[in-house]
């Protein structure tokens, strides 16, 4: 393997600790334990950085056309110099702030403190801490490296009972509350003293996992099988399915409490815009960054047409248009109304695509952010001070207002979109949104009225994105515009991609993921911004096609794959190119 590739490898795995340790995540993690007092956060992402260096630097590659494997041992000694010169550099960087003076840069860089100079260095000198850090990279990039080369009936199921393990780990607040409601003692599992797994707990829960993995590799694909032999001979095993999916959900707020059940509603919030937005982008290929508008238009028509009032420097006051409608009486109007709005939002771009599509949509976008802070709709929306007394949406005198009522109704919103998504999918209004995302040009030509799919799709898409926005009002009760600036287009446009376009199980995974997870875990909650770049870059260059992908995109990008690297392997040689992705399912090594 060239040595050059390997070392800018392991440079791009210390450039990361590095700027983790500056905006201060390594300082944060640094007494999160989460295995014994051994393993905690800060060493886990030094540690990880060096293993995926590794691993990365030693995939497969392309030559002259053929796919060629690295055996163990030069995999494991590549992906040793890779951990060692990514442990050097962050080791070299501690001596050049020895050098340069720790309040000199502190001034520059704020998270640079003595505790993250110390963990760094170990308590030890500082050229001796380049040494540990140099080997503790070697061996970790080495075992990344060796990771790599193992097949993949091996590795798979090794991968996922380390990153089930360190979840587990990370879940640490919730599991034992869980534990606790149903009668368990946690404490075998969860030290009470260090707050991490312990190392028997560690050892059953990666034991289990790895079973577990095994077993669904050797008898998943048979599992498959039945579930879709009894789903097509008997129908309404897919009603009975859905029950006892719906019955588990339901007792989430009766085992895991009050702050679980308020993430996960937030998280249901955003995966409704995810399904709307999943909708125009992952089925019809329209790509959306002004999807905001809907949330916006949903949560502020559903406040006037449930009798909300302004908020004002002297107290409350009336809109200038304002009903005093049942929820579920203006649920309806809301839909209808924000289909329309996608409509008249999707007419002026029907004739653009990509980039420039997605460029005119974030205008438009911003232009309901700006008009909803303008003076000239505070009369109707309050401005910038927004609205209070949102219905809570009560049925008789039960109200949403709580988070574990508020967990119910999100739920069943949710289901409601989940169905009509997955309807819309295996329709023929589905078959014609895919032909339009995999070439326009030919569907027109096929007889596919695209400006009419295009505007439905619009339609359809703001109207479910529209029921996170009333969703929204019943769960805060009052609205203000910070909550509809263009990040939320962003961070619902990184649900769909993480997931996987036109993936309704990846819409769903991608929520819990990017939304879920930092609820439920504080320390990230500063940092979730930097969380979503980091993940979608991976996402983009390890797995672009998502964690759970529609299995059509997923074919489309294999051979999108393997024509670009024929074409890399034609133009370069012998010079190797990146190995194909592969898709859900096979056996890529």
């Amino acid at each position: 393997m060239n040595p050059r590739r390997l070392i800018f490898a392991g440079l791009i795995g210390g450039i990361a600790v590095i700027y983790l340790g500056l905006v201060g995540l390594l300082a944060k993690f640094a007494e999160r334990n989460l295995i014994g007092e051994l393993v905690t956060g800060s060493r886990a992402m030094v540690a990880a950085a060096a293993f995926c260096a590794g691993y990365v630097a030693t995939r497969p590659r392309v030559v002259a056309g053929e796919l060629q494997r690295v055996d163990g041992a030069r995999a494991g000694a590549a992906g040793a110099l890779v951990g060692a010169t990514s442990g050097a550099l962050v080791g070299l960087s501690v001596v050049f702030v020895d050098w340069f003076g720790l309040d000199r840069i502190r001034d520059i860089f704020v998270g640079v403190s003595p505790d993250l100079l110390d963990f760094l260095s170990f308590g030890l000198s500082i050229w001796a801490a380049v040494g540990v850090l140099t080997v503790a990279g070697a061996i970790f990039g080495g075992l990344g490296g060796a990771f790599r080369s193992l097949d993949p009936a091996i590795r798979r199921p090794l991968g996922n009972a380390v990153v089930i393990t360190l979840l587990m780990a990370l879940l640490q607040r919730i599991v034992p509350v869980a534990m606790q409601e149903v009668g368990l003692d946690p404490d075998w599992l969860y030290s009470p003293v260090t707050g991490g797994l312990t190392w028997i707990g560690a050892a059953v829960v990666f034991l289990v996992s790895l079973g577990l993995s095994v077993a669904w590799m050797r008898r998943g694909d048979r599992v498959r099988a039945s579930v879709r032999t009894i789903t097509q001979e008997q129908p309404s095993a897919k009603v009975a399915a859905a029950a006892i999916v719906i019955g588990l959900l339901a007792l989430i707020p009766v085992l895991l409490g009050t702050v679980v059940s308020d993430v996960l509603g937030t998280a249901m919030i955003f995966l409704l815009l995810a399904i709307g937005l999943n909708i125009v982008v992952g089925y019809a290929g329209l790509l959306d960054l002004g999807y905001v508008a809907f949330f916006g238009f949903g949560a502020y028509t559903t406040a006037l047409l449930t009798g909300a009032t302004l908020n004002t420097t002297t107290g409350a006051a009336a809109p200038a248009i304002s009903l005093d409608l049942n929820f579920y009486v203006a649920i309806p109007i809301v839909v209808m109304l924000a289909a329309g709005a996608g409509v008249l939002i999707g007419a002026p771009v029907l004739r653009l695509r990509g980039d420039y599509l997605a460029i005119v949509t974030l205008g438009l976008g911003e232009m309901v952010s700006i008009l909803i802070t303008s003076n000239w709709l505070a009369p109707l929306v309050g401005g910038p001070q927004g609205m209070r007394d949102v219905t809570d949406a009560a049925i008789g005198g039960f109200g949403f207002r709580e988070p574990h009522h508020f967990f119910y109704l999100a739920l069943a919103f949710v289901a409601i979109a989940i169905f009509v998504s997955w309807r819309l999918a295996s329709s023929r209004i589905g078959r014609a949104w895919n032909a339009m995302r995999e070439d326009e040009q030919v569907a027109d030509a096929m007889g596919i009225s695209t400006t009419r799919f295009k505007l439905l799709a619009f339609a359809m898409g703001g109207a479910i994105g529209s029921l996170g926005g009333a969703l929204l009002g019943v769960k805060l009760g009052s609205l203000t515009p910070a909550s509809f600036e263009y990040i939320v287009s962003i961070t619902v446009l990184s649900i769909v991609i993480l997931g996987g376009m036109g993936s309704i199980p990846g819409v769903v995974v991608g929520a819990l993921v990017l939304i879920g997870l930092p609820g439920l875990l504080r320390e990230f909650e500063e940092y979730r911004q930097l969380i979503y770049g980091a993940v979608l870059v991976a996402i983009m260059i390890l797995r672009p096609q998502g964690l759970i992908p529609n299995v059509r995109r997923s074919r489309e990008l294999h051979e999108e794959d393997r024509a670009q690297d024929k074409w890399a392997s034609d133009l370069s040689g012998d010079e190797d190119v990146a190995a194909p992705l592969t898709p859900l399912g096979e056996g890529a090594g």
